[in-house]
């Protein structure tokens, strides 16, 4: 298995799914992202899924979503929120496109509505 999961401790794949060591090779990182292919700047996640299917011959992957996501969260306050938060603001605009094509899809959505229809 290659297993994609958001870093919060909520979700837990190995718990989830009763995983023992070395039966699952795991990416997880804030709002469950995966880069746009051909995009070096975050090339680590790609460098996971490369290594995932060439090397390990994965055949089966898994994507783990929840809800509120902090992540998604983030993306939805940018750019009217004018907190910082460099790393944080520079990896979840990787969510842009989808986020831009949700609200053009659903443009009477928001808040909540809005936020589950982006983590999906």
């Amino acid at each position: 298995f290659l297993i994609f999961a958001c870093s919060d401790s909520r979700v837990s794949p190995t718990n989830i799914l009763n995983l023992r060591p070395g039966e699952a090779f795991m990416a997880r990182n804030i709002a469950n992202l995966v880069p746009e292919f051909n995009k070096p700047k975050h090339a680590g996640v790609g460098a996971i899924i490369e290594y995932a299917i060439k090397h390990l011959n994965v055949e089966v992957i898994v994507v783990i979503g929840h809800s509120r996501c902090g992540g998604i969260e983030r993306l939805l306050s940018l750019p009217d929120d004018e907190t910082s938060y460099d790393f944080i603001d520079d990896w979840v605009s990787i969510g842009e496109p989808a986020k831009a094509k949700v609200i053009a899809e659903h443009p009477e959505a928001s808040g909540d509505e809005l936020h589950t229809l982006v983590e999906k």
